[in-house]
Order: structure tokens, then C-alpha cells, then sequence
């Protein structure tokens, strides 16, 4: 596996879900698995594209808790999508994770009414990896999770919550997967 270190781009958002999102930081590149989180700055970054906001108190040996459970909610969400019985060692996991996601909210008034918010802003490295374990295991629990696909080109191993109208969505997305394949049956079609 290789991770990418002091890169500066972003990261994949194509999931529709925080946990596929978690799940894409790692991708296929020319037959090697890409690990975008090597640090917890990776993470800070990830997390800020993703609208989270992250305390700055943590060190690199955090970025293992990371690790365990993406690859857990991979599991599991592969599992999902493959119709098969999900891992008991990956639910653990993300057992382990759920007792520390930040479900206290609150009642704010915003213009003329009233809205139902977090009550912290800021998370800590345990809190967002609750919040992602929370999201995984209600996305496994509910009818949606008929909608966890994982990308149909086979050197891809991104995956998504399809949210599609006729839920018939196939790639990745059309900007890395999806033009690529149109381009190959194209070029076969006229070959001849």
C-alpha cells in the first residue's frame, strides 16, 4: 500500500455518506492501494472538506484508531452490497466506536424558527470516529442500505450510497470512472 504524504489535493467525496467517504481515502492507482491518511493532519483535512471541524490535540498513533475502523465499515459495507452476512469482528468495531459518538443536540432559534443542532461544534478524534461509526451502523440498519454499491470498474475499489432516481447508478462517478468506460465502449463500437 502506498500513502500519499504532504499532498495537497483533495479528497474523494463521491460516496454520498460520511462512512463511504472514510472508505474512499483509500483507492486503486495503477494496481496499488493509495492510502490518502497517513497523519492526523490527513484526517483534519478530511474531515474540514467534509464540514467537521477537529480539535488539534492529537498525535500520529491516533491515525491507527482511523484505520481499524475504515477498514471495519468497509467490511461491513462490502458485505452489505455483496449480500452476505455481515462480519462480527467488523461490528465490533464499530461497536467499540458508537459509545463515543456525539449524539447531544440542541434547540436554536435561526430567523423566525427553530432548528435542532449539535451541541459541539468542535469534535475530538474519538467524537468524529463515533459520529462515522453512528452513520455506518444507521445506514446498515436502515432500507438504504440496499443502495451501498461499490464502483463497476473492477480496478476501482471505491464505493457509494446510490442515490440515483432509478437507482441505477454504476460508477464511482462520471468524472473518474464513469467517462472512462463510455470512452472504451465508444472506441471498441468504432474500431471496426
Amino acid at each position: 500500500m502506498v500513502t500519499m504524504k504532504n499532498h495537497k489535493r483533495s479528497f474523494i467525496h463521491v460516496g454520498n455518506h460520511l462512512a463511504m467517504d472514510l472508505i474512499n481515502t483509500q483507492f486503486a492507482c495503477h494496481g496499488e492501494t493509495v492510502d490518502l491518511l497517513a497523519s492526523f493532519d490527513d484526517v483534519h483535512q478530511w474531515a474540514t472538506e467534509a464540514g467537521i471541524t477537529l480539535t488539534t490535540s492529537h498525535d500520529d498513533a491516533d491515525i491507527e484508531s482511523v484505520w481499524l475502523l475504515r477498514e471495519a465499515i468497509k467490511t461491513l459495507m462490502t458485505n452489505q452490497s455483496d449480500q452476505q452476512a455481515l462480519s462480527e469482528d467488523a461490528i465490533d468495531v464499530v461497536n467499540k466506536y458508537l459509545c463515543h459518538a456525539p449524539m447531544q443536540k440542541r434547540l436554536e432559534t435561526v430567523d423566525e424558527g427553530v432548528s435542532l443542532r449539535p451541541l459541539y461544534q468542535t469534535l475530538t478524534l474519538d467524537q468524529l470516529l463515533g459520529k462515522i461509526a453512528n452513520e455506518a451502523a444507521e445506514l446498515l440498519t436502515s432500507p438504504q442500505n440496499q443502495q451501498i454499491k461499490s464502483c463497476s470498474n473492477e480496478k476501482c475499489i471505491l464505493m457509494f450510497l446510490d442515490t440515483s432516481r432509478g437507482k441505477k447508478r454504476r460508477w464511482c462517478s462520471m468524472e473518474h470512472c464513469g467517462n472512462r468506460a463510455k470512452a472504451a465502449n465508444f472506441y471498441h463500437a468504432n474500431k471496426d
